[in-house]
């Protein structure tokens, strides 16, 4: 996969970006591990901002993006060094009936394989520099 709008789930995210928004670097914001159903849910903030977001955000100054990956029958999991402060790259690969997915920088990684990936979000908020 290339871009966020191709995932299941993007029907708002798609409302509010009006072009393709490349899967790549996040800043990881939560990673949560549900044992019993096995779930992995991913939340992030993304670099770019809605070209066209709710009148909402606008009116509060809202200027970063968070999306999530909700990834259903995980496979294969893998974590190293997490946390981490450092930005990761995502990437979402096709493997027959399953996906991979990666989320890596130079010294930690997010690896697992799920039949289910679902964009969750977006949601937006003020960040300030700090």
């Amino acid at each position: 996969m290339k871009s966020w709008n191709e995932l299941d789930g993007s029907l708002f995210f798609n409302k509010v970006f009006t072009t393709p928004i490349p899967i790549g670097e996040v800043t990881l914001f939560s990673l949560n591990i549900d044992n019993n159903r096995p779930v992995i849910i991913l939340e992030f903030d993304i670099t770019e901002y809605p070209e066209t977001p709710p009148s909402k955000w606008k009116q509060s100054g809202f200027n970063t993006c968070r999306i999530g990956l909700n990834c259903s029958n995980i496979q294969g999991l893998l974590i190293k060094n997490i946390p981490t402060k450092k930005n990761l790259t995502i990437t979402i690969s096709n493997e027959g009936d399953d996906y991979r997915v990666r989320a890596k920088n130079d010294e930690s990684i997010i690896e697992f394989t799920t039949k289910h990936p679902l964009l969750c979000g977006p949601s937006a908020y003020l960040n300030s520099p700090e």
